[in-house]
């Protein structure tokens, strides 16, 4: 986008300070800025804080020149709907390229990731809401997405070309490239969401929704589309005495 005007520049310094945990009185060690002109400006009162001060601040919160900087690993979190991601995505100057989003299967409540924003590294602690999907590959648009190996959490940060060395490699060593445009990011946590889903995931089924998923998607890249796999779906017959459903035996 182009370059910020003053009524954005508080709303992102307040989504960047709030992503990183940031309080005033830890600005105000950093950039000398005081907590009450601080709190003030970001509230929409300009004329507290000089434009010098200004680029200071959003400096220390990692934005030079409408960009994340690329000389920090930028260490962001946000839990419920990501609002805060939201907005700092949709102000910040978007790379031409590249952007690859780095992903893991690891389970839990809260997910990391990292993001190769351009020449800046970004990793994310996400937390989604209750109903909330786990939608950051639409919020980015990446145009790689790889899952690795192992726990994205143990990923170092103190500096950002050993953050790269270490994603890169993994990458190469063993990680899985999802195909961007073909299938859904995200599939195979949808199918065991709810509401109203009529079977629960299991880890016996995992080797059975893989296989599934490489079928669909074979097949979109032989040209079929979603619908009309679904179509095809809905039309088959099947016999029920040849497919059991599971605890109930088969009779004769």
């Amino acid at each position: 986008m182009s370059a910020l005007n003053s009524e954005q520049l508080p709303i992102l310094a307040g989504a960047l300070l709030r992503l990183r945990g940031l309080t005033l009185a830890a600005v105000f060690d950093a950039t000398g800025i005081r907590a009450a002109n601080l709190s003030a400006w970001l509230k929409g009162r300009p004329q507290v804080i000089s434009a010098a001060r200004v680029t200071a601040l959003l400096y220390h919160l990692g934005v030079q020149g409408g960009q994340l900087r690329s000389d920090m690993v930028h260490t962001w979190s946000d839990q419920g709907e990501w609002a805060r991601l939201r907005t700092v995505f949709n102000l910040l100057e978007e790379p031409v390229a590249p952007r690859c989003l780095f992903l893991d299967e690891h389970p839990g409540m809260s997910h990391t990731r990292f993001l190769q924003w351009g020449e800046a590294w970004v990793r994310l602690s996400l937390t989604p809401g209750p109903t909330a999907q786990d939608d950051l590959a639409a919020m980015v648009s990446p145009d790689r997405m790889i899952v690795l190996p192992v726990a994205l959490e143990g990923i170092p940060t103190q500096d950002p070309q050993a953050t790269a060395s270490a994603l890169l490699s993994l990458a190469e060593q063993g990680g899985q490239e999802i195909p961007t445009g073909e299938l859904a990011h995200g599939f195979m946590q949808r199918l065991g969401a709810p509401p109203g889903q009529d079977f629960v995931l299991t880890n016996d089924d995992s080797l059975g929704w893989r296989i599934l998923e490489v079928s669909l998607r074979s097949a979109m890249r032989r040209g079929l589309s979603p619908t009309q796999l679904a179509l095809k779906i809905e039309t088959m017959r099947l016999d029920e005495d040849d497919f059991p459903r599971p605890g109930k035996a088969k009779l004769g």
